[in-house]
């Protein structure tokens, strides 16, 4: 029996994890967080000690915690000081990766994501690339995986034409949609007012009971929440597959800090646990599957030849900007609802889109692309309180609290009469965005931290200036009384520049034909190594324009389906 070790328990790991175990392979997978699924492997659903928690999630349940697993962060190499030390764009670390409190956004990307060079050409400063294959080739990956985990969604409202045009599907999704969120309709129908095309969003939520999972309860708290009653599809779903098959073992509190080479040969992962025992995993074949980040940082960590220095470039983050309205006449109940939001729509993604190209020409660029955006949605009520009590403390900083709190709690303007957008920006690969190794910080096992640079390019900062007031224009004719957009990451500012959140990781260790250009080829094998494979965001060669979660998973799953029927390559 062939045995694969994989670092991570996420969506990749989980994809790669079930195949090969499907196909009779032992695997062992080493998590460095906890496992707060029991009976995972045994009673389907899991119980689990996710709830509707705010002081929980902010308290690092799930994340990292960041001072004993820091990151650093500056906006270019030249930068040397004012680095940020601390949590950057980090992923839950637990059993089922960042699936455990993902909203659950399940869009697939377009034929336009795999082929950008060829089909949209080359963008100045950037490093523009075509994916190894088509999205012809994952098309039924995808669809496997709808039914698999179970997305809700209706075809028959999803645009083809001109939205969709580039991408059709033609098979309906396992799930009708859930009940629409009261501000996603009123900004859905604010989309359309203007010639838009909203469609309720894919999304790996339970609109009824499915795969043994009940039915949504729309509490509320399911974006950057684990979810109580198991009615989100994830890696669990996957995971569970797994175990089942009784050639699985996860190994959680275990973290990998270096792939153990004998030349171009991978023998093991080397682990550290939580009581700081340490160790070899062997096996025939290694998976890095710990997320984009941490995947290239375990590379870097061990002896993988890289003549080319092409691990940990062209990190890409989605650069987020966020439009709001505020309807003084009518609470909106943004809050309640499932999934991260129930509507969405595509047309910023198309480079093509009205007036984009010339905006684009007008400032010396091709072409430029927003993304999918993210229909309703605000504040929970501890961001609110937040808010209100630092704006308050820096009006009255004896008293921060009192009346004047109350009544902006009652009245609630940033949670019950607040509809927000989304809009996912379209990131380009730039050489110059990496993941490295901090020289002088270290983990809580004293190893060394991912230091990440990255900084927005010409293309995202055009294309921001362009989409901004159209989502401002698009919430006035929604009906909000106050709109605005603003670059998401703006509140977030870490020591020197602005340190992003989005929450999409992807690159770093990019998927391509010649080793001269990119890190693994085209079935996931690191070049210059036989028998280390990368099952995450990492192998991304372009971000696309939308959320990535599905495409993580259906790449994975055409690199599992090789790797279990061709189990060495040569």
């Amino acid at each position: 029996m062939r045995k694969a070790v994989i670092a991570g328990t996420g969506a990749g790991a989980s994809v790669m994890a079930m195949t090969l175990a499907e196909a009779g392979w032992h695997v062992v997978m080493l998590e460095k967080g906890p496992n707060y699924f029991h009976g995972l492997g045994k009673s389907w659903p899991p119980t689990t000690v996710f709830s509707n928690d705010e002081i929980k999630a902010r308290r690092n349940f799930e994340n990292p915690d960041p001072s004993a697993y820091p990151r650093t962060f500056r906006t270019s190499a030249s930068q040397k000081k004012g680095y940020y030390v601390g949590a950057v764009n980090e992923l839950p670390v637990t059993v089922g990766g960042g699936t455990v409190h993902y909203g659950a956004a399940m869009p697939r990307f377009w034929d336009i994501d795999f082929k950008q060079l060829s089909m949209l050409g080359p963008q100045p400063d950037a490093d523009v690339a075509d994916w190894p294959f088509e999205y012809a080739d994952i098309a039924h990956h995808y669809t496997e995986l709808e039914h698999l985990i179970g997305v809700q969604g209706d075809i028959h409202q999803t645009p083809h034409d001109p939205v969709r045009k580039h991408s059709p599907r033609t098979k309906q999704y396992p799930m009708k949609p859930g009940p629409e969120q009261r501000s996603a309709k009123l900004v859905a129908d604010g989309a359309r007012s203007l010639g838009y095309h909203p469609y309720p969003f894919p999304s790996a939520i339970n609109s009824e009971p499915y795969a043994g999972r009940p039915k949504c309860a729309n509490c509320g708290f399911c974006n950057a929440y684990g979810c109580p009653t198991t009615a989100r599809g994830s890696a669990l779903d996957l995971l569970h597959r797994a175990l089942i098959t009784g050639r699985v073992e996860i190994r959680p509190e275990t973290m990998v800090h270096e792939v153990v080479m004998k030349g171009r040969r991978a023998v093991g992962l080397r682990w550290v646990n939580q009581h700081g025992h340490k160790g070899v995993e062997h096996g025939d074949v290694v998976v890095l599957a710990a997320s984009a980040i941490e995947s290239a940082r375990l590379a870097l960590m061990s002896d993988i030849r890289d003549p080319h220095h092409r691990i940990g470039k062209r990190l890409m983050f989605h650069y987020f900007t966020s439009g709001f309205g505020v309807f003084l006449d009518q609470r909106l109940h943004s809050y309640k609802t499932w999934g991260a939001e129930t509507n969405c729509m595509e047309d910023f993604g198309d480079p093509d889109f009205d007036g984009a190209r010339e905006a684009a020409q007008s400032n010396g660029l091709p072409y430029i692309r927003g993304g999918l955006c993210e229909l309703g949605g605000s504040e929970d009520v501890m961001a609110e309180a937040t808010f209100y009590q630092y704006i308050l403390g820096l009006m009255a900083p004896q008293q921060p609290f009192g009346r004047s709190f109350k009544e902006l709690m009652r009245s609630s303007l940033l949670r019950e009469r607040l509809a927000g957008i989304s809009l996912i920006g379209h990131d380009l690969p730039y050489l110059s965005n990496n993941v490295t190794l901090d020289p002088k910080i270290r983990d809580r096992h004293g190893f060394p931290v991912p230091r990440i640079t990255y900084a927005p390019g010409k293309h995202e900062t055009v294309a921001q200036n362009f989409y901004m007031p159209l989502l401002s224009a698009l919430l006035k004719a929604a009906g909000a009384t106050l709109a605005a957009a603003v670059p998401a990451n703006t509140p977030l500012m870490g020591a020197d520049g602005v340190i992003p959140a989005t929450k999409h990781v992807l690159g770093g260790m990019q998927m391509g034909t010649h080793h001269k250009s990119s890190v693994v080829d085209e079935w996931g094998r690191i070049h210059t190594t036989d028998n280390v494979y990368v099952a995450d965001g990492g192998v991304f060669a372009t971000s696309g324009a939308s959320n990535p979660t599905l495409t993580i998973m259906a790449v994975v799953m055409r690199l599992a389906r090789h790797l279990a029927g061709h189990h060495q390559r040569p």
